[in-house]
């Protein structure tokens, strides 16, 4: 009984540990994410886009109309 007890309770020391590290890689990665800067996300190295964008149609100018 003495034995199952020290099991039981070695591997919940290590769940534990490894669940608390995943945790704060978890929260360190989402800081990492939440520091880049905003703007332009469609750039490489180079600083050119990747590629052209690609808009169809043309530009219908919009005119709220109230009713009475």
């Amino acid at each position: 009984m003495v034995k199952f007890l020290l099991i039981v309770g070695i591997v919940a020391y290590i769940l534990y540990k490894v669940g608390s590290f995943l945790f704060k890689l978890g929260a360190f990665s989402q800081q990492v994410r939440n520091n880049q800067p905003p703007g332009n996300i469609n750039r490489n190295a180079n600083g050119r886009s990747r590629g052209k964008s690609k808009v169809y149609g043309e530009y219908i100018d919009y005119e709220e109309v109230k009713k009475d």
